[in-house]
């Protein structure tokens, strides 16, 4: 008798938990708000648009460069004197001891290939070895980076961050370096004005350019 009790007792357990389940799901869904394709997409977050992005921030960026650029030769010595106090003092510190700088320049130009502009600056330090990227070597990175205004914490992904600098290199491309006409700039005198990022190799440094003229 007491082992048929014990049986009852566990199915009438086992029933009232199969009804306590099926009264929280039935709860569950009557709290659910079910939404129609249309109010679903309009609680989504907006999809970043690169291109939109680019073209409304590349000319804020470029003519921050311009206002802020430190002469390229003054910034070559303090970097060859102590890098973290010129990235302190001149540049927009990335972290691990990189930075992104605006800077300027003023030299002659003594080659052109597909690749790179190569300049002559004077003032430079021995050995330094001055270039305006053109085609593949060209980044939009320390354009980007180079004021601060624009951080890694303003975009939801890596990828978005990283579509920002890609854009800002097919700008510069188009409306920098195209309307420049490089090839037309051997042995001429050129002011370039751009961001470069260090890291590089220690006598290399790279412009990618935000404004190319040739001086008065």
């Amino acid at each position: 008798m007491t082992l048929r009790l014990g049986r009852h007792s566990i199915r009438l357990s086992h029933l009232l938990a199969v009804v306590a389940g099926v009264v929280l799901v039935v709860a569950a869904i009557a709290d659910t708000r079910f939404l129609d394709p249309v109010s679903s997409a309009a609680h989504q977050p907006e999809q970043f648009d690169p291109p939109a992005y680019a073209q409304e921030q590349f000319p804020v960026i470029s003519a921050e460069i311009v206002a802020t650029a430190t002469d390229l030769t003054v910034l070559a010595a303090a970097i060859k004197d102590d890098p973290a106090a010129a990235g302190a003092e001149y540049g927009n510190d990335l972290g691990a001891n990189q930075y992104a700088f605006p800077v300027w320049a003023t030299g002659t130009v003594t080659e052109v290939d597909d690749e790179f502009i190569y300049l002559e600056v004077p003032g430079m330090p021995d050995g330094s070895d001055v270039r305006i990227p053109r085609n593949t070597s060209l980044s939009g990175i320390p354009v980007r980076d180079a004021t601060g205004m624009i951080g890694f914490g303003d975009f939801n992904t890596q990828t978005d961050f990283q579509s920002v600098a890609n854009e800002f290199k097919l700008l510069m491309q188009q409306e920098v370096l195209a309307p420049a006409d490089p090839p037309s700039l051997a042995d001429q005198v050129v002011n370039v004005i751009g961001g470069y990022s260090s890291g590089g190799p220690a006598d290399l440094y790279l412009i990618h350019p935000v404004q190319i003229e040739v001086a008065p």
